[in-house]
């Protein structure tokens, strides 16, 4: 266990390093970035001020391993825009993000996986096929339409939400039914074909021949099993809220690390960029390991080392 552990700690190392080196190939793949952060009537003697003071007179290689050597030091260089250091602001910006979409994975889990699993045992019935056709729908509707239609109904027309900003409960009402919506379909439906799937196995049958009662047949035996690839798309769907909330914050006017990397992006602010993808690959590896650790207590079959 220790030694799978450390190998995924390496292999955590590497996926940082290979998303900070295409942050960085990316900022210099758009250009002389000179010329993307000053106006374009900037004097040549306030340019050339501006690459020495940047260090974007230096050869490629050597600005890339400066950049590397900075980022082992936790360094990620200064705001162009707010003249603050990057890396601080944008874990000031995650905690908000990180409540959303926290809030809307457990509201997705806690609706979805009940779902599925009563369509699964209730196959053919009235309830598997609106669960089934709810889910459908939940996946098919474009995110930032949904986004739009709740706004609509319950801000403009019933004045029921708010619309927009954050502070109280009723803010989170909206956004997280956005971002929920589409993970408590993807999870429902993956649930019903896994409980399934596992209601048809010879180790159901037998408990079922040894006089279990059904209940515990479904939820110890068909679910249990099944909940493996459930939490796999749960925890894709945990990096996907985090990364994807760029649309819904921006949408929602939300404070969050989304609508600040847009912000960032749209002003050309390169070192809050480049950390915001360093912290973003730093977070998605951290949620994979935790996944794949879990795969051990959910099916003690499964050993690592």
């Amino acid at each position: 266990m220790l030694t799978y552990l450390i190998q995924r700690l390496l292999l955590v190392v590497v996926v940082i390093w290979g998303a900070a080196t295409l942050a960085f190939t990316l900022l210099y793949l758009s250009g002389d970035p000179t010329n993307l952060l000053l106006p374009l009537d900037a004097a040549p003697e306030v340019r050339e001020a501006f690459r020495r003071a940047q260090g974007y007179d230096q050869p490629l290689l050597v600005q890339y391993g400066r950049y590397l050597g900075d980022l082992l030091r936790g360094d990620f260089g200064t705001s162009l825009r707010n003249n603050q250091p990057a890396l601080r602001l944008v874990l000031e910006s995650f905690p908000p993000t990180l409540r959303l979409a926290g809030l809307s994975l457990l509201v997705a889990v806690l609706i979805a996986v009940p779902a599925g699993v009563i369509a699964a045992n209730r196959r053919g019935s009235l309830a598997e096929f609106s669960i089934m056709t709810g889910a459908l729908l939940g996946q098919a509707m474009p995110v930032f339409w949904l986004a739009l239609m709740l706004i609509l109904v319950f801000g403009l027309n019933l004045r029921w939400l708010p619309i927009s900003g954050s502070g109280t409960w009723r803010h989170y009402v909206l956004p997280v039914a956005t971002l929920a919506t589409f993970s408590a379909a993807s999870i429902a439906r993956l649930t019903r074909g896994g409980v399934l799937s596992e209601l048809r196995s010879d180790h159901v049958r037998t408990a079922r021949a040894k006089g279990m009662p059904h209940r515990g047949v479904l939820y110890k035996h068909a679910l249990r099993n099944a909940a493996i690839p459930v939490v796999t798309v749960i925890g894709l769907q945990l990096g996907t809220l985090v990364s994807g909330a760029i649309i819904t914050e921006t949408i929602f006017a939300w404070p969050g690390i989304g609508r600040f990397v847009l912000v960032a992006v749209s002003q050309r602010d390169f070192p809050v960029v480049q950390a915001s993808v360093v912290v973003f690959a730093f977070l998605l590896a951290l949620i994979n390991l935790a996944v794949d650790l879990l795969y051990a207590v959910l099916d003690p079959r499964i050993r690592y080392g």
